[in-house]
């Protein structure tokens, strides 16, 4: 009879111990661990077959699982994705397992080879997939369901916000503030979302027809990985304090700041603050998302609604009602859904006053 591997085994062959195989196969974010020690601990897992035990229970359960996959969960708002989608599954008699990947491609593979096979009802990505090919396989299986925009060659179903829209929507409320030379300031726009890039076309779009080409300015932090630190510090969060404090010793003529998502423009805020000027009397600031915690600061976000909740909803459906209403008819048929955006004006944007 061949021994089923242990984490025992697993942390030899990688070389640490036990409890740190344990904390980094099972997600946990008690201890930071380097990008290195991880990735030697999912080769390990991978090579000798181990699966944790909460993960072979959950594969001896019935097909009402479904696999959601986010990137990190610092960012509030893949919490409330993610807990939306739980809640919502849960009241269809489904059980959503959330999978923190912490944006890195070989946790993201070893979730999907773990479950695939297993009795998973569909599978819900919140960020683009890294290995689209291997998705693409698993999407002839089961439903498997992108929240968010997707390239046009990934043959899975997308539930999607028209981000073109949104930054169209944003741009065009600072234009109506008088704003007419703004920044947009942004993490990597060429790797696990294709959002980014489209708000900032979205605005450049909007400013051009109004004869302001080239008043969208962008400050974009260097291509790498977007790791959270290991002090518990948000990846976004620390993006937005860097290019801002740049932002301000290069003497821009900007009158508005504009964060990729409410993170970024969190961090503008508290950066600007800190360096002695007021939110929205000498800058105004925007962002995107609408995390809950966007309406509690002071001054309240001005910021673009996703519909999360009701593309939440949408996405459950596909996958507990597949081959009636709405629904592809089967495995590998592919849908698209795009949902408009809904600008949320708050205090944080104001008329542009001159410096």
């Amino acid at each position: 009879m061949v021994k089923k591997p242990t984490s025992t085994d697993v942390a030899r062959l990688a070389g640490v111990s036990q409890s740190s195989v344990s904390l980094i196969l099972n997600g946990s974010d008690k201890v930071s661990f380097s990008s290195e020690t991880k990735e030697r601990v999912f080769a390990a897992a991978k090579e000798l077959g181990y699966q944790p035990k909460h993960q072979r229970r959950i594969l001896r359960q019935r097909g009402d699982l479904i696999l959601v996959l986010t990137p990190t969960l610092s960012n509030p708002y893949y919490c409330e994705l993610s807990q939306a989608i739980e809640g919502y599954a849960a009241s269809r008699q489904y059980h959503a397992v959330i999978c923190n990947t912490f944006r890195k491609p070989e946790m993201e593979k070893y979730y999907l080879e773990s479950f695939a096979g297993g009795r998973v009802g569909g599978v819900i990505y919140t960020f683009l997939p890294s290995f689209p090919k291997l998705v693409e396989r698993l999407a002839e299986e089961m439903q498997v369901i992108l929240i968010g925009e997707k390239k046009n060659d990934l043959a899975i179903c997308s539930i999607e916000l028209s981000n073109r829209a949104a930054g169209e929507a944003l741009a065009e409320h600072l234009y109506r503030l008088d704003h007419r030379d703004v920044t947009f300031i942004s993490t990597p726009t060429n790797q696990t979302t294709l959002s980014r890039e489209q708000r900032l076309e979205g605005m450049r779009d909007f400013f051009a027809r109004q004869g302001l080409e080239g008043c969208v300015h962008v400050m974009e932090a260097d291509c790498g990985s977007e790791e959270d630190a290991g002090d518990g510090e948000a990846y976004e969060y620390r993006v937005a304090k860097k290019l801002t404090e740049r932002f301000l010793a290069s003497g821009s003529e900007s009158t508005a700041l504009i964060g990729a998502n409410d993170m970024i423009a969190i961090g503008i805020c508290e950066t600007l603050k800190r360096a002695g000027y007021r939110v929205p009397e000498h800058y105004s600031v925007c962002g995107f998302d609408n995390i809950f915690v966007s309406s509690l600061l002071t001054p309240a976000l001005t910021t673009v609604d996703h519909r999360l909740h009701l593309r939440s909803r949408f996405a459950v459906d596909m996958i507990v009602d597949r081959g009636t209403g709405l629904a592809p008819k089967a495995p590998g048929a592919v849908s698209k859904i795009e949902y408009a955006p809904n600008l949320i004006v708050r205090g944080s944007t104001g008329r542009r006053r001159q410096r």
